[in-house]
């Protein structure tokens, strides 16, 4: 059997090229043989490999890479020096084949010629990409690859070559290829059309020895299509994040390559969240077919990024697991790769590009939050988000032993922007409160009364506080709806009156919220939800920065300050003797 990934296949009976070919491989392993005799062998080996490839074109070049060619280099190495070229001349020929099918040849076939090698110099941590992307052309099962790395280390190298490549595979294949900048879409562009037009390639792939190094019928820098392609308009399309794609259409893959515009979009919340709306509405949808594949490479520069939200996006469909790798992680249509810069030891992980003492520096003179980011691929909260996911305590599941009541804050709406925030926590009887439920719209009171009743007879609310400045008909309009459906006197509202700032009551709660209110862990929650809405305008307040929407952080501040310290004994209004 050969397994790829987790995607299974069983192997075929061998063919007659195959077992003729193993034998010539015993063949050019026998001492008995001399070197000169062996030559013949080594032609033998590649005509079968050229039959072979007729039955099984993946299987022929794979047999091509682990079992002749590490023959052939020890033939090289061993040869006499009349010998050593003709040996040489068979073990590029079979680089050659192999590189037809399998990524990996072909990247160092390319690299040959190239004075500076990148693949052969970083192979240890580039490996898994480019592994990942050998499985993302040949497994159907797999759709998306999710790589970061720091920068400078070959990401972007790996899928320019990935990309000819695919072109290699077949001239009717199609990609999108998107960035932050134009610079850097144009100059991919310009790099795989180079591959395309060098003798290198047409080593590997003959039929571009018919273009004579002119494959282009279409060339223009940002859209070219290769001669007597069966596409519609282009094979490789390049597109800033902001240029438009409608129209435009891939049938081999989608490329998001470093969309954020460095740290000084890092910490922009309109930026990801234009970059991610684009692609659930805009971009998702230029796949030409279920054959479509997507990969996603860059640098982590926020929770909030392209990057982070697809990985929890495919974490929610199917759980995300450990491999082997600890850089690696995967379900059944997602691998996620992420490279840091420092190891768990503090050594390097690419000293080509960040020798220890290069890469020690940068940790000592780089802002924190940066460095966990860019770096180490473990986006965590920017400055002044004190309340960020990996700030929060939270749970799964729910201990067994809480109690069978709820208990719940609500702050109105007062304006069109504000959100209803209902916050509803059931304690533990230790102090420790856990988010259970929550309402948080942007509707107005009369449209969510039925709803409100709803949570509180539901999740057996037994004390409802509500911050109400404007409307003092709230809490009997709520007593006598509990009244009529059977809940009188179980559920004590009790209204507050605050002139408090919100931003001074988030920020003297702060310590109480993360000590005693346990919420949800993020891979429970849906985004789409009240819970997931709340939690988003949570995670994303600032302490450092202008908040446009404060209604979820404050009412976790008021649900810690009016009953997990205040146990509901509030203020009361009281009547103030004006003096004219």
């Amino acid at each position: 059997m050969i397994k790829v990934g987790d995607h299974i296949e069983i192997k075929k009976p061998l063919t007659e090229a195959e077992t003729t070919f193993n034998d010539v491989l015993e063949a050019l392993r026998s001492k008995k043989l001399s070197n000169r005799d062996k030559l013949t062998w080594c032609e033998s080996a590649i005509n079968l490999l050229e039959m072979w490839y007729l039955d099984s074109e993946l299987d022929a070049c794979l047999g091509c890479k682990n079992r002749l060619i590490p023959l052939l280099h020890k033939l090289v190495e061993k040869s006499s020096v009349d010998l050593m070229s003709s040996f040489f001349e068979y073990y590029r020929r079979a680089y050659a084949f192999a590189a037809r099918r399998d990524f990996e040849s072909f990247i160092e076939y390319m690299e040959w010629e190239q004075p500076r090698k990148v693949y052969s110099n970083r192979r240890d941590i580039l490996r898994p990409y480019v592994d990942a992307l050998q499985e993302l052309t040949y497994n159907p099962n797999l759709k998306y690859v999710i790589a970061s790395y720091a920068p400078s280390m070959g990401k972007s190298y790996i899928a320019t070559l990935w990309s000819a490549w695919a072109f290699g595979l077949s001239i009717d294949n199609s990609i999108i290829r998107l960035s932050y900048s134009e610079e850097l879409v144009l100059g991919f562009s310009r790099n795989i059309k180079g591959y395309l037009c060098s003798t290198a390639f047409s080593d590997v792939f003959t039929r571009y020895k018919l273009f004579n190094s002119k494959p282009f019928d279409v060339e223009r820098e940002s859209d070219w299509k290769i001669k007597n392609a069966n596409v519609p308009k282009s094979n490789l399309i390049s597109r800033t994040r902001m240029g438009s794609t409608t129209g435009e259409r891939a049938n081999f893959a989608i490329i998001f390559d470093d969309m954020t515009k460095g740290a000084e979009e890092a910490n922009s919340e309109s930026t990801h969240r234009l970059i991610y709306d684009k692609w659930n509405t805009e971009w998702w949808n230029r796949r030409d077919g279920e054959r479509c594949k997507f990969l996603f490479i860059g640098t982590q520069w926020t929770p909030e990024d392209i990057l982070n939200r697809i990985i929890d996006d495919r974490n929610k469909v199917d759980e995300l697991r450990e491999t082997d790798n600890p850089y690696v992680m995967r379900n059944k249509d997602t691998i996620v790769i992420r490279v840091p810069l420092l190891d768990n030891e503090g050594k390097t992980t690419c000293s080509e590009v960040y020798p220890q003492d290069v890469a020690e520096q940068i940790k000592e003179t780089t802002d924190p939050f940066l460095f966990s980011c860019v770096y180490q691929q473990s986006p965590i909260a920017p400055t002044g988000r004190e309340m960020a996911w990996e700030n929060l305590t939270t749970y799964i599941e729910p201990p067994s032993d809480l109690e069978p009541y709820c208990m719940a804050i609500m702050d109105t709406t007062r304006k069109g922007k504000d959100n209803l925030n209902m916050f509803i926590c059931k304690p533990d009887g230790c102090g420790k409160h856990y988010l259970w439920d929550s309402i948080f719209r942007k509707k107005p009171m009369e449209e969510l009364y039925d709803e409100i009743i709803l949570k509180i007879i539901n999740d057996n609310i037994t004390t409802l506080v509500i911050e109400n400045n404007i409307d003092v008909s709230l809490k009997p309009l709520l007593e006598g709806k509990l009244k009529d459906a059977g809940y009188e006197n179980l559920c004590k509202i009790v209204e507050l009156y605050s002139t408090k700032k919100k931003e001074d009551r988030i920020k003297n709660n702060l310590f109480g919220i993360q000590r005693n209110i346990i919420f949800k862990d993020k891979s429970i929650v849906k985004p789409n939800t009240d819970i997931g809405r709340l939690m988003d305008n949570i995670t994303k307040y600032s302490f450092d920065y202008p908040n446009k929407f404060d209604d979820g952080p404050d009412g976790a501040a008021m649900y810690n300050s009016e009953i997990i310290v205040g146990r509901s004994i509030l203020s009361k209004p009281s009547a103030v003797k004006r003096i004219f």
